[in-house]
Formats: structure tokens, C-alpha cells, sequence
């Protein structure tokens, strides 16, 4: 068995931007989310986000190469989870029409042959949260696709699947000291504009995402199932979802979005990183920031080395770095990576 790994570790130059304006100070004006790195305030954009919107690349791309989803995971639903779980249990068994320890990780398991997001982006399914509180088992807007195509919740106990990639913060690599104000809406009064105005911020950012290629389409609880293989999906649908994954990082990294996505792209000034491919391994990256707590006013720097770090690992044998100084380099790895993995 090969441990299929990638890593990505680059550097983007974004404009104006207001890709994770999430917060507010009490006045109403929209702010970036922040990092404090010991005294020093630096700007963030989460890995939420970032995650969020890999995750949007990616049931793109599986819709574009008929790469099997479940609907609600297609929508990106945030309880896909645990409704996708239910769905299986009934398409598995028509007459299952409840979900308990019989059949719990047998549905789980044809969760993630279902559906390629399930499978990469993970889920909780904590079925006794969902049963609890006021709105006890009352999913309003999914009831008509509930009742028609899941089983109801029986004695069972929360399942989790960790997710297959794992992204970091972006983080500026200046702290800020200028704020550029866009108004997100127009009032005739300047009284009220700040009302609606956001904070627009333009910066150098460093981030690093990996993924553990050889999880995908995996089942994680197959030794409670006799006979069962740890493999649930074929090793020809297993590539194409490696490949859908790595495509839909690459297409963030190439075209960044964020929490807003109504006239806040970024105008991005800078695009270049490094790709670590290896088959023996969990990737390994170098981060392009460097962080020393001794230096009081700038205690986060660009690390230039960190591109080469990563290109001194490739032996081509079991690891191959790929670097890239712009977005044609960029796209031009998918085809190259691929032909390792096929190779």
C-alpha cells in the first residue's frame, strides 16, 4: 500500500480584499478576522474558509466528471452528515426504516461509497445532539427528503469521520497599519453609511494545506465489519476523487475566494508556492512565514528558504516537489500530478 501524501505550501499577494471579514468592534463596520502573535495583531483569513471554499471546487469538479454524490452533500448542507448516513441506511435497505446498531456502520460505510464529499470532507454525526433541545428531531426545510429517504434515528451513538485534508490559516505576513473602507451599501446619510461599511485590507499571505490521499474512499470503521475490506470504494473511483480533490486545492490557490462572494474578489498580485507529492509517507511542507517570539515589533516574517526546503526533499523515487511562480504554473501541475499517481 502506497501513503499517498500531498502538501501545499505558497504565498499570495491579495488586494483590497475582504475575503474573511467575519467580526466588529460594536460599531456595525464588518472586520477581518486577526491573529495575535505575541504583542503583534496580524490578519487571518481562516481555514474554515479556505476549507469551505476547496470544498465548493470540489463538488464542481465531481459534478463536472460524474463523481457520485449524495444531494444534500452537493449542496454542501451543513448536516449532511448525519441526513447522507440516514439516506444510505434506507437505500441500502428499503425496509430499514430505522437507524440502530445493526446497521449503523454498514450505512456509514455506504455513505462514503455514495458520496465523494462525504468521503474527503468528513463529518460528525452526533445523533443525540441532532434528538436534543427544543427542535427535537425537526429538520423543517429537509423534512419531505427526510421522510421519503432516510431511516428514522434508533439507539445508536455519535460516528465521526476525520476529514482527508487539513488546511491552515492564512496569515499576513506584515501586521496592518492601514485600513481601506468600502461601503457595502449606500445610505444618503453619512451618519448611517458605517452602518454598512466593511474593512478592505491589501497584504502578502502565507499558508500551507495537506491531504492524505491514500484515506480517500476508506471506511474507518471497517474492522467492526466481518469480512469487510478497509477499501470501500474501487481503486479507479479512488484516483478520480484523489485527482477531483488536488484539482479543487489547486483551483483555490489559482482563484481564491472567501466568505463573501458579492463583489469582494481580491485582486491578487501575487501567486507562487511549492508541491510535495510522495507515495511513502504524510507529506511534509516548510511554511513560508517563520514566527520568532524575540522580536517584539515584528514577530512574523516571510521565510524566501521555504520553497527550497520542500524542492530539497524531492528524490523521485517516492517524493516529487513541484514549484510553481504563478497561476499557469500552478495549473499546469494538476496533469503532472496525476500522471504520478496513474503512473
Amino acid at each position: 500500500m502506497k501513503l499517498w501524501s500531498i502538501s501545499f505550501a505558497y504565498r499570495l499577494g491579495l488586494g483590497f480584499h475582504a475575503l474573511n471579514n467575519e467580526g466588529s468592534d460594536g460599531s456595525n463596520l464588518m472586520q477581518p478576522r486577526r491573529i495575535d502573535v505575541g504583542s503583534v495583531t496580524y490578519d487571518g483569513i481562516s481555514g474554515e474558509i479556505v476549507r469551505r471554499h476547496i470544498l465548493e471546487n470540489f463538488v464542481d469538479v465531481c459534478r463536472s466528471q460524474t463523481i457520485a454524490m449524495l444531494p444534500l452533500s452537493e449542496g454542501l448542507h451543513p448536516d449532511r452528515g448525519p441526513i447522507g448516513i440516514r439516506a444510505a441506511a434506507r437505500n441500502n435497505d428499503a425496509s430499514a426504516v430505522t437507524l440502530d446498531a445493526s446497521n449503523l456502520f454498514p450505512s456509514v460505510r455506504a455513505a462514503i461509497e455514495k458520496c465523494a464529499v462525504l468521503d474527503a470532507g468528513g463529518f460528525l454525526a452526533a445523533w443525540k445532539d441532532a434528538q436534543g433541545g427544543a427542535n427535537a428531531g425537526n429538520y423543517i426545510a429537509e423534512s419531505d427528503y427526510i421522510n421519503r429517504c432516510c431511516a428514522t434515528i434508533g439507539g445508536v451513538d455519535p460516528v465521526k469521520r476525520e476529514s482527508c485534508f487539513d488546511v491552515a490559516w492564512l496569515i499576513s505576513e506584515n501586521p496592518q497599519d492601514l485600513t481601506v473602507t468600502q461601503h457595502s451599501a449606500f445610505r444618503d446619510t453619512a451618519s448611517m453609511n458605517s452602518r454598512y461599511a466593511q474593512s478592505m485590507r491589501s497584504n502578502t499571505y502565507g499558508g500551507v494545506i495537506r491531504a492524505d490521499l491514500h484515506r480517500i474512499g476508506t471506511d474507518d470503521y471497517w474492522y467492526l465489519q466481518n469480512g469487510q475490506n478497509r477499501l470501500a470504494i474501487t481503486p479507479e473511483e479512488q484516483k478520480k476523487r484523489q485527482v477531483a480533490l488536488i484539482e479543487a486545492i489547486i483551483n483555490f490557490i489559482a482563484s481564491p475566494t472567501g466568505a463573501k462572494t458579492a463583489g469582494w474578489a481580491p485582486h491578487v498580485f501575487l501567486t507562487e508556492g511549492a508541491i510535495l507529492l510522495t507515495s511513502a509517507r504524510t507529506a511534509p511542507f516548510a511554511s513560508p512565514i517563520k514566527v520568532d517570539l524575540t522580536k517584539k515589533d515584528t514577530p512574523v516574517q516571510a521565510d524566501s528558504s521555504y520553497a527550497k526546503t520542500m524542492e530539497d526533499l524531492n528524490n523521485n523515487t517516492d517524493t516529487w516537489v513541484w514549484k510553481f511562480n504563478n497561476v499557469k504554473e500552478l495549473l499546469e501541475k494538476i496533469s503532472q500530478i496525476k500522471a504520478k499517481l496513474e503512473g
